[in-house]
């Protein structure tokens, strides 16, 4: 009974593994597709903003292995974007994008997740998006901003070749370990991620 007991369990015990990571995945999968109504929402909203910051929280593009400008009186098609003014108003969102370790490469794995991002970025062409990178507090600061700006980099080049969104509308920023995410110690892997800003229109 021993012996044909321990398989059994061994065998239970690795289809419970594969159902929690099946649950992970699924989980992982409902917050991308939230995040893109999100980010959807604050593409389409014709207001100042505020109604999609108060519905949806920040979210942000976590780093493997590794926040902002805020009011606008003039809609985004009349600003430049490279030129916008540090208290523009802008709805921020954020998704889990991979990057090759110690690189800003985008994983393969991300590479949907970006597809379906810049699919949104087209629905309003004259609308600037701001994309931070930030990092933990973890290693040194210097590198950690460089590696923020060059990820922030990777995300915009990445959109623009691949799914044709103009280059002029997008601005990739590096913010380093300066701006943790709300409720985060400055050390949590957390806040390794890139943050979509859409400013306002």
């Amino acid at each position: 009974m021993k012996t044909n007991f321990r398989p059994a369990t061994s065998a239970l015990m690795c289809g419970l593994i594969l159902l929690a990571m099946g649950s992970g995945q699924a989980v992982a999968a409902d917050d991308d597709a939230a995040k893109l109504k999100d980010l959807e929402r604050a593409m389409t909203a014709p207001g100042d903003g505020d109604s999609v910051k108060r519905k949806a929280k920040t979210r942000a593009i976590v780093f493997d292995n590794a926040g902002s400008p805020a009011a606008a009186s003039a809609p985004a098609a009349a600003l430049d974007c490279a030129n916008l003014p540090p208290d523009v108003k802008a709805n921020a969102v954020d998704f889990s994008i991979q990057f090759q370790i110690g690189s800003a490469r985008v994983s393969q794995s991300s590479e949907g997740t970006l597809a379906s991002i810049a699919k949104i970025l087209a629905l309003a062409p004259d609308r600037c998006v701001i994309v931070e990178g930030h990092t933990d507090s973890t290693g040194n600061a210097d590198r950690n901003m460089a590696l923020s700006k060059d990820r922030a980099g990777s995300v915009v080049n990445y959109i623009t070749e691949k799914a044709g969104i103009e280059r002029k509308r997008l601005v990739p920023l590096g913010k380093g370990s300066s701006n943790p995410a709300a409720g985060l110690a400055p050390n949590d892997p957390k806040n390794r991620r890139v943050v979509f800003k859409v400013v306002a229109g």
